[in-house]
């Protein structure tokens, strides 16, 4: 670990579905240089989480003295947990689930109005959105002092404080769209639920920090063997939605700059230079959000199966294993430059977006049983690749920006043939981030532009360092629109 006396050193974390991540990185105002990386895999508990989060922490920091000059912290959206009056956990983590409140959204979107919902929040009803949990929770007879989303409660542990940003605000259909981020959650949203304001974070402006480290805090919730590594006072920043965070940090910031986030689920993420007409978002299945700066619109779309399609695959191989069916996919895509030829329809659980159908379900299209297992790995990123590229178009048509390129980043995206099928499918110029952790990276960039660290946050959060990156050209013909056609038509038609 080399750093400079001119280093800033900040500390992100992303708590993630699958695993929670910290970076320590070392921040100027001409680059962002990862100095030390630690994972593990997120629990089901709060205390657990905790735990996992000092573990982290204290891995990364490793020798450095002093410690980091400021704290991000991101999360996965729609996940969090119930507080009593002393804001002690009273569940474990709720997560994000589409099936657990589906009837409390359905009463919301009839009781509210969906188009009505959606214009207010830019969200479309769905049972994996807190407001419809906690009218779960209600009729279940679960009361709860507090709410805290999970990049929330990791800050509260930090500071004492609880507090949150307006892009993971902005999940929960609780809080409004238009105009300036507004500080609280509103009223009208959360009565549908039987909540009030105060039940719920503060919503920090997009150019401030959440709070400051606090040693009593610490203590408190059980992180003592923290205040030896984190400095009373530290500002901590809740950095927001990991997908928003990693397009940010990515260089997303302007409209037509698009991102496409890649791990455990996917999301792309169109910025935009006006808010979209709500109907036709809506109707495709995506979410119009606002960007970390909060100073653009932009268009979110996901899907939940990307990189849980490796379960799949591990599933459907008899004599090999999904590291070395990658290998040879990796050498059979460079070696044809097309698709496979079978494709798979890579919804473990419905499809979100585009033409959103809740009972779509795997398919193989074209015959990839007993074919090799190079030929069944790359049927499964060809289906991931084009669902993403899919969703991108979409966007396209929606958005009055011509599109730009594509930023790509995830963890995902170290395995060759991955990178490869999605250079090639997406037949637009890409630029791959090459940190290894960009969502825990771009929460510890963005903690240091909202400490001020950078300058004055404003003009900071439009013109920070962002991510490294490389650059891959587009293919010179474009091998996957056939294949892109014959995907969507399946998709939509049912067609084998």
């Amino acid at each position: 670990m080399t750093t400079t006396s001119s280093d800033i050193l900040a500390l992100g974390i992303d708590v993630g579905t699958t695993n929670t991540k910290a970076t320590l990185v070392a921040v100027d105002p001409t680059g962002v240089r990862e100095l030390a990386l630690a994972a593990a895999p997120t629990p089901s508990d709060a205390p657990g989480l905790l735990a996992m989060v000092a573990r982290v922490v204290d891995d990364v920091l490793g020798e450095t003295s002093g410690g980091p000059h400021t704290v991000g912290i991101a999360s996965m959206a729609e996940t969090g947990v119930c507080l009593d009056k002393h804001d002690e956990p009273t569940t474990g983590l709720l997560r994000w689930d589409p099936r657990r409140a589906t009837g409390q959204a359905s009463r919301l979107a009839d009781s509210y109005g969906a188009d009505a919902l959606f214009a207010a929040t830019g969200v479309r009803p769905s049972g994996k959105t807190p407001l419809a949990t906690w009218a779960w929770l209600r009729d279940h007879g679960f009361a709860f002092d507090r709410w805290a989303g999970a990049a929330d409660f990791v800050a509260l542990a930090l500071t004492g404080v609880l507090v949150t940003d307006h892009t993971l605000a902005g999940r929960t259909m609780a809080y409004r769209m238009g105009g300036a981020p507004a500080e609280t959650f509103d009223a009208e949203l959360l009565e549908l639920a039987g909540l009030r304001p105060g039940q719920l974070p503060h919503v920090a402006a997009p150019d401030d920090v959440a709070a400051h480290v606090s040693h009593a805090a610490l203590r408190r919730f059980g992180l003592g063997e923290l205040t030896r590594r984190l400095a009373p006072g530290t500002p901590v920043t809740v950095a927001g939605h990991d997908h928003p965070v990693g397009a940010w940090a990515a260089g997303a910031r302007g409209p037509g700059e698009r991102a496409d986030s890649l791990g455990t689920a996917e999301a792309v993420l169109t910025v935009l230079p006006a808010p979209p007409a709500p109907a036709p978002v809506a109707a495709a299945g995506m979410s119009w959000v606002r960007t970390v700066s909060s100073r653009h619109d932009a268009l979110l779309a996901g899907t939940s199966s990307a990189g849980a399609m490796l379960g799949w695959l591990a599933d459907h191989l008899t004599d090999t294993t999904v590291a070395d069916a990658l290998v040879a996919a990796a050498g059979d895509v460079r070696r044809t430059g097309a698709p496979a030829g079978p494709m798979v329809l890579p919804y473990l659980a419905g499809r979100q977006t585009p033409a959103p159908d809740p009972q779509a379900r795997v398919r193989v299209l074209g015959s990839a049983a007993g074919a090799d297992p190079a030929l069944v790995a790359r049927s499964v990123l060809d289906g991931i690749a084009l669902q993403a590229r899919w969703m991108l178009e979409e966007q396209a048509g929606l958005g009055e920006a011509a599109p730009g390129p594509v930023t790509v980043l995830g963890s995902l995206l170290e395995e060759p043939a991955v990178a490869e099928t999605k250079r090639l499918a997406t037949a637009a110029p890409l630029r791959r981030v090459t940190a290894r952790e960009p969502v825990a990276t771009g929460a510890g960039l963005l903690g240091a532009v909202r400490a001020g660290l950078l300058g004055p946050p404003g003009p900071a959060l439009g013109n920070a360092p962002v991510l490294p990156a490389v650059d891959l050209p587009p293919p010179a013909n474009d091998p996957y629109r056939t294949a892109l056609t014959a995907f969507t038509r399946a998709a939509t038609e049912g067609e084998r």
